[in-house]
């Protein structure tokens, strides 16, 4: 017998007659890949990208103002009353040329109240309004203003966002490189700070404008604002309303070989929600439905095929809202390593973590501000609402259309 053979024989009786050393070791490996799969989806792709653009010696595009292009602008409605007024006159104070700029708004089932407000702006020549007595939800409503879009660029926009009277022009500015298939604003929340989860909002959303402007310098941005953002219409393929269309609309793009810029300095005026209810249900929400919309178009996810795309959808996307099984594996593997001073030490860490997001959750039910606290109960409801995304998939839930949630 050779030493190897019986190298491999002693450490299989040590296993037969010590049974823990296997499960400390399963657990040792399955905590390091946990692991690592939370590191790389925080630090690791966004460093990769970073390498990657500075091997392109990216530099900073110029956009001159030559003819603007024709614009369809539109939003879907359904349940905004009075407050949609806010919105029409925002449309009306854009600094756009009248004759180049289609207002559209499309209203999904609305209500009588946010109804009469579009009909008295269709009156006066405002806007037009595309009728659906039906709720069929947001991508199907903008399917149906794309089905009409005759203007070089098609824009998206919510009923509740707000912008400046110069954000249309500097939005499609870019497009008149060819290049240039779709591009995207940011969200600027009004109410960061009126509660520890707006602030976790804040928090969470300075981290993925950092992601977002890392894909910037290469033009491979695959997150849109879905409050602001401009597309080619014949770039954009709505055919199945079940999908996502903000999360398909940069994959189209990239897919024809088409850019997908962030301007950062574009914003629309939003409010974080600053109760529990109300965010973990738009997480929620948009987790299962971004999820749904993976499933249905895989093909982004196939290497062969798309290989830079799909890696980028895997770590910016898919991995993210996943991420609550990591956490989970983190956790639970370490506390079959407490036996060891490290593992003692990382599993005391983590219930110290969410003991402290708990406080946080407690102080937000009771209107009190702990920013740190209030800013970890946050990240316990997101990884909360992957759980229950990934769930939602499992028993075959579907948001193509959802209920109303509380904004403010």
């Amino acid at each position: 017998m050779d030493g190897a053979s019986a190298q491999g024989q002693a450490l299989l009786c040590c296993h037969l007659h010590h049974p823990e050393l296997l499960g400390v070791e399963t657990m040792t490996v399955l905590f390091l890949c946990a692991a690592f799969l939370l590191l790389y989806s925080f630090f690791g792709y966004p460093l990769i990208l970073l390498s990657i653009a500075a091997c392109l010696r990216w530099r900073k595009r110029t956009y001159p103002h030559k003819e603007l292009p024709s614009v369809m602008f539109v939003f879907a409605c359904c349940w905004e009353g009075k407050r949609l007024e806010e919105k029409i006159k925002n449309c009306l104070a854009l600094d756009y040329p009248s004759e180049k700029l289609d207002i559209v708004a499309v209203s999904d089932a609305a209500t009588p109240e946010t109804l009469e407000v579009l009909k008295r702006a269709e009156r006066k020549g405002i806007l037009r309004v595309l009728y659906n007595p039906r709720r069929s939800g947001k991508s199907a409503a903008l399917a149906r203003a794309l089905a009409q879009c005759q203007a070089d660029v098609f824009v998206v926009t919510d009923a509740d966002a707000l912008l400046e009277p110069h954000h249309l022009n500097e939005l499609v500015a870019p497009f008149a490189d060819p290049k240039v298939g779709a591009t995207t604003g940011t969200i600027h929340y009004a109410n960061v700070g009126e509660s520890g989860i707006s602030s976790g909002q804040g928090l969470y959303w300075r981290f993925e404008v950092l992601m977002r402007k890392v894909e910037n310098l290469m033009g491979r941005v695959v997150a849109l604002t879905g409050a602001i953002y401009a597309i080619r219409p014949d770039l954009f393929d709505l055919s199945d309303p079940r999908c996502d269309a903000d999360f398909l609309a940069p994959l189209q793009v990239i897919g024809h070989g088409k850019k997908v810029l962030f301007l950062s300095r574009i914003s629309a005026l939003d409010y974080s929600p600053t109760s529990s209810a109300p965010l973990l249900a738009r997480r929620v929400r948009m987790i299962t439905l971004g999820l749904w919309s993976v499933i249905r178009n895989a093909g982004y996810l196939n290497p062969f095929r798309f290989p830079f795309l799909s890696w980028q959808l895997f770590s910016h996307k898919v991995l993210r809202w996943l991420i609550a099984i990591p956490f989970i594996l983190v956790f639970v593997s370490s506390a079959f390593l407490i036996t060891h001073p490290l593992g003692l030490a990382l599993f005391c860490a983590q219930c110290l973590f969410y003991l402290a997001g708990i406080i946080g959750g407690v102080a937000s039910k009771l209107k009190l501000r702990i920013p740190l606290a209030g800013s970890i109960w946050y990240f316990i409801l997101s990884l909360c609402s992957s759980l229950i995304g990934i769930f939602n998939i499992i028993r075959g839930k579907d948001y193509s259309v959802w209920e109303q949630t509380a904004h403010r």
